[in-house]
């Protein structure tokens, strides 16, 4: 395990606060925390920052700012849907086909996994689950939660990335 993930381990709840406060969701502050932990297990020991707790804070900052407009972006789709534009922003031919073949990637990618990893993920994505709802329905810790979203994150992420 990388320095920077160990960092992130130490101060996962401090993070939570902080991204809570930043997304205004507790729920979107444990997804933004779990891409933060992928984009520093990504870097490895690659990255060797001065202030490694601050640089991990700033990893986790960028990637809330990134929620925060990729929200803005649905809401202005969702509008401009509304108001009868959509016919307007049709994704070409190769496009669509290669949309089609990435979600085929990720349904397998998504079978794959084991039965638990994959209720979880479900529950919480697709149901809007907490983890901590997840983590009672099952009699596990929240923590358990989180690693059965890590491992379908992590195995999706490496289709998206391929």
């Amino acid at each position: 395990m990388s320095v920077l993930t160990n960092v992130f381990l130490h101060h996962y709840r401090e993070l939570l606060s902080f991204l809570s406060l930043r997304t205004g969701s507790r729920d979107t502050a444990q997804d933004c925390a779990q891409d933060t932990w992928v984009k520093l297990a990504e870097f490895g020991d690659r990255t060797r920052p001065d202030n490694e707790r601050a640089y991990v804070f700033r990893v986790a900052a960028n990637i809330a700012t990134d929620w925060h407009r990729r929200l803005a972006r649905e809401r202005s789709a969702t509008e401009l849907y509304a108001q009868g534009v959509a016919g307007q922003m049709e994704a070409d031919t190769l496009d669509v086909a290669a949309m089609r073949q990435t979600l085929r990637r990720l349904e397998a990618v998504l079978l794959a996994q084991p039965a638990r990893s994959l209720d979880v993920f479900i529950l919480h994505r697709h149901e809007g689950l907490t983890y901590r709802a997840i983590a009672e329905r099952y009699a596990i810790s929240v923590s358990a939660i989180e690693k059965h979203m890590m491992r379908v994150l992590l195995a999706c992420d490496a289709v998206l990335q391929a």
